[in-house]
């Protein structure tokens, strides 16, 4: 009798897994790409996707019928359905005459179709920590050029050819603040479920490379212009004529 009833739930207990089906996200992919949402299941007759949804909870598609393929079923989404970036999910509801399964499954679209792990964190979160830190250390260089030797009462005493450094330090400090901001909307864009921010802070880094491409030549400009004036002032210092008051 005993035997009996371990056959009994040892029998049970093979259908149940045999019946069984799997339950795992199936992973990340790239946005506006096609991909394939599937389900296995081992003692299914039949099995269909009743609907698939956006990351904002609105369908993407609905009552699909899945193709089989031994106990793979499987159903190819467009590209052109996968618009968002974002967690989707679909359901699914697989069985036999005897028994059925439902249940939801997870995927993930991104721009470049991986996921900012912790290892990509700390590669992204480090490199815009040093472009911030050169960043900062360039003004501190700045602040810290010696400037023209004046006596007390205002007067130039000696000119100083580190100052033409500012302008330089200045630019590139800029280029610096371009590259946090391209890189840190380009993460944004690439990882975040919303693209608002990515976009907003890559809507700024092209207001500020415009900006660049006019301010290059009056940059030039006022270099040169500031090293000729300087070579003029120091000649003139030579020959005894005394600079002096804020506007020297």
């Amino acid at each position: 009798m005993v035997k009996k009833k371990v056959a009994f739930l040892f029998l049970l207990a093979l259908f149940v897994c045999s019946f069984s089906v799997s339950a795992e996200s199936i992973g990340t992919f790239k946005i506006d790409e096609g991909l394939q949402i599937y389900q296995e299941c081992n003692n299914c007759t039949d099995c269909n996707f009743t609907r698939a949804k956006y990351p904002n909870g609105t369908n993407v598609l609905s009552n699909l019928e899945a193709i089989k393929d031994g106990t793979y079923y499987y159903y190819d989404v467009l590209g052109g359905d996968l618009t968002e970036i974002g967690t989707y999910s679909y359901c699914y509801d697989c069985g036999n005459s005897a028994e059925r399964a439902t249940g939801c499954l997870d995927f993930e679209l991104t721009y470049n179709g991986h996921q900012l792990n912790t290892e990509r964190s700390l590669i992204y979160l480090g490199f815009i920590a040093f472009l911030s830190v050169l960043f900062i250390y360039c003004f501190y260089l700045i602040n810290h050029l010696p400037d023209d030797t004046r006596d007390d009462d205002g007067y130039i005493l000696s000119f100083s050819n580190l100052k033409h450094l500012r302008p330089i330090l200045y630019a590139f400090a800029w280029a610096l603040l371009l590259g946090i901001v391209f890189l840190s909307s380009n993460v944004a864009i690439a990882y975040l479920p919303f693209a608002m921010f990515g976009d907003f802070l890559f809507m700024i880094f092209k207001l500020m490379f415009i900006f660049t491409i006019i301010a290059i030549p009056v940059w030039f400009v006022y270099f040169f212009v500031g090293i000729f004036k300087h070579k003029e002032m120091k000649r003139m210092l030579e020959r005894g004529v005394e600079f002096g008051g804020d506007g020297l």
